[in-house]
């Protein structure tokens, strides 16, 4: 039984690599792209988590306080008792 013309023929062969060319690019454009989607996500989350590296070294730092931002007057105690308010009607 003798193979199909078609096996040898120039202009199949062309366009066999041509498809196979523009798979191979594709599969590397892609894994590019997630890669580089990646590497951003992960400095993206990396930036917006607070940095806990004095956690590990056991330092331990106190937040210092601005006397600008402290109120002007502390709340003030009285004697009359606390009320309190629920939703529920």
């Amino acid at each position: 039984m003798p193979m199909s013309g078609s096996a040898h023929d120039p202009a199949a062969l062309r366009r066999r690599e041509r498809g196979l060319r523009r798979v191979s690019t594709t599969t590397r454009r892609t894994a590019t792209a997630a890669t580089a989607a990646a590497l951003l996500l992960g400095a993206g989350y990396a930036h917006a988590l607070p940095d806990i590296s004095h956690l590990a070294s056991g330092a331990v730092e106190h937040p210092v306080r601005d006397p600008a931002r402290l109120p002007a007057n502390a709340p003030a105690s009285t004697t009359q008792p606390a009320q309190t308010t629920t939703g529920a009607s």
